[in-house]
């Protein structure tokens, strides 16, 4: 049995805006607030980063910005 996260539904992140309700995906908010890793499925251990959506890129990593 595969567990489905009912805040997030199932993809690791939620609205930072409204918590309760997936950043992504056909049930996503759409308010256009940030998105923000899923407190019930997508928690960070120690110096791990939390699982992030496909496709996604950043500017910067642990260490700091990238120039």
């Amino acid at each position: 049995m595969t567990f489905k996260c009912d805040r997030c539904d199932g993809t690791g992140c939620v609205c930072e805006t409204h918590i309760a309700k997936p950043w992504e995906g056909p049930k996503a908010c759409g308010c256009g607030g940030a998105g923000a890793p899923c407190g019930r499925c997508n928690t960070s251990v120690d110096d791990e980063w939390p699982r992030l959506p496909d496709g996604f890129k950043t500017d910067f990593d642990k260490d700091g910005w990238h120039h």
